[in-house]
């Protein structure tokens, strides 16, 4: 395993600390894993934090993502979480435990964070510990009192909903007064929302405390502002807004009830989709003729021949082959993202061992919205771009969207 060029730089280090959360502090399961979620804030994600603060917040939008794309069935509490079985509690209790730490530290603070941690250890070594005993911990070293925090990260099985719905200013002595109406999905959870606001050349990051369905909060900066934006690095635990979910093929890995259509005829090719589209689903895909493509509402899995997925897509009226995918590769992967209202994948090969190559890795790459392969190697990947949401800021209040 240690010859395989990915498995230092995040396999192993993961592996290695759960000599500590695991090994050396056992797991009471009954009240749920915390565990996975620890080593992958302490080896995971800090991996990609000593890499830059780019790559970390990719990792967090990452993990908003996974959890996105779950159907509201499959999402459970980080309580329930016991063992990764299949990706939707991957989605949980590792990118959502994660997050939990992500968010306790930002509320902590880096010196009594680590104290709670240090502290965890030399009283749980070598027993067995639950998430009431972190919680515990990090009470003591803190001074805070941690239930809501830990009651409503690790019961519920959701995620709020947040809207910045406006934003005015107003002059003050010392400068800009702002007043920003913040809305939530029911239930409400109490928050530590960080808000961006920008003066058209600098920007000026600050903090508010919510704990309602809608909420005005009060903020005094130093000059004018012409907009804000609601957590713009991903610290929170949230369900994202549609413009910052294009699709990634999770969405069509956990799907219930998804639909795969064929859209070649030879049979050598048809068995290579049917096969691959029986691997990455982790539900049985129900086949759909190609006059239903546009009935369908579920997740639906496009297979074939370069030359007749091209013919497919422009026979209904879909988004044609991205430009940059063009000519690369024994086998393209692409959600299409935008366009449409409608969830597609598409696999497009070159042959039916291009289709077939792709048994193996295409499962392992959810976080991905296209992929390039050259037989079972992917070549480049990605992520469609997302599109951030600036609030303007009214003096009159006016509503965002207006």
């Amino acid at each position: 395993m240690l010859k395989l060029p990915f498995i230092r730089a995040t396999s192993l280090g993961h592996e290695i600390l759960h000599n500590w959360w695991g090994n050396g502090v056992y797991v009471d399961y009954a009240t749920g894993n915390w565990a996975e979620g620890l080593t992958t804030f302490m080896a995971d994600y800090a991996y990609k934090e000593s890499e830059s603060a780019d790559a970390a917040r990719a990792m967090r939008l990452g993990w908003l993502r996974d959890f996105a794309a779950l159907p509201p069935a499959s999402r459970q509490s980080l309580a329930s979480f016991r063992s990764r079985t299949h990706g939707a509690a991957a989605a949980v209790g590792y990118g959502k435990a994660a997050m939990l730490f992500v968010m306790l530290r930002d509320l902590l603070g880096e010196q009594h964070f680590q104290a709670g941690l240090q502290l965890f250890w030399q009283q749980q070594r070598f027993r067995i510990a639950a998430w009431d005993d972190l919680r515990q911990a990090f009470e003591q070293a803190s001074g805070q009192s941690l239930t809501v925090f830990f009651r409503q990260w690790l019961e519920r099985d959701g995620a709020p909903k947040l809207q910045i719905q406006s934003a005015s200013s107003s002059t003050l002595a010392s400068g800009t007064g702002l007043s920003i109406e913040v809305t939530q999905s029911a239930p409400a959870y109490a928050l530590r929302l960080p808000i961006e606001v920008n003066d058209g050349q600098r920007s000026e990051n600050r903090a508010v405390d919510i704990d309602g369905l809608q909420q005005k909060v009060a903020l005094a900066v130093d000059g004018p502002a012409q907009s804000v934006v609601l957590d713009p690095q991903l610290r929170l635990w949230r369900l994202l807004d549609a413009a910052q979910l294009p699709p990634i093929l999770r969405q069509w890995i956990v799907a219930r009830g998804p639909r795969l259509l064929q859209v070649s005829t030879t049979a050598e090719v048809r068995e290579a989709a049917a096969a691959l589209a029986a691997r990455v689903f982790e539900a049985a895909p129900r086949e759909i003729p190609p006059g239903d493509l546009r009935k369908t509402t579920t997740p639906l899995l496009m297979i074939g021949l370069h030359a007749d997925v091209d013919a497919a897509l422009t026979a209904s009226g879909l988004p044609p082959r991205p430009q940059q995918l063009e000519q690369q590769g024994s086998a393209q992967v692409w959600t299409i993202a935008g366009q449409t209202e409608l969830p597609i994948a598409v696999v497009s090969g070159r042959d039916a061992g291009a289709l077939r190559a792709l048994l193996r890795p295409l499962p392992h790459y959810g976080s991905q919205s296209w992929l390039v392969f050259e037989g079972s190697r992917a070549l480049a990947r990605g992520v469609w771009p997302i599109i951030e949401q600036p609030v303007p800021v009214s003096t009159a209040g006016r509503k965002a969207g207006d």
